[in-house]
């Protein structure tokens, strides 16, 4: 099976993920997908205040930024981003933030979860042998 991810096709993901490994985790609603790469793109406007920068560090432009994190707001039908005061920046509003916590603590627990899976499965598999 070829990797998707590969030194020449970053993915969605990019070089600088914030992710880091284990579970990431694919919802669908409503016809939208809303996965890693779009939450990943939420938190790091969180982190950084702008959707402008956020999108310079995943390697995208601001349209195409815009319009993924547009996804997410048709999905739930709620804003997720909010204007700051005088138009400087952007930022998460309190509906995203609790997306954002409730996803990645989801595939934290998932992450967890398939490792104590993987573990167990694999002391059945050697007790098989014997």
């Amino acid at each position: 099976m070829k990797s998707r991810l590969t030194t020449s096709n970053l993915s969605s993901l990019g070089q600088n993920s914030i992710i880091g490994n284990g579970v990431k985790v694919k919802v669908y609603l409503e016809g939208h997908m809303i996965g890693p790469g779009k939450m990943e793109l939420l938190k790091l406007v969180a982190k950084k205040g702008s959707v402008r920068s956020a999108a310079k560090v995943m390697g995208m432009s601001i349209r195409r930024a815009n319009l993924l994190l547009k996804t997410i707001e048709d999905a739930f039908h709620t804003p997720i981003l909010e204007k700051k005061m005088g138009n400087k920046g952007t930022k998460v509003s309190s509906f995203g933030k609790d997306l954002l916590k409730r996803y990645f603590d989801l595939c934290k627990h998932l992450s967890i979860e398939s490792k104590e899976f993987i573990s167990w499965a694999y002391q059945k598999k050697v007790k098989s042998k014997r």
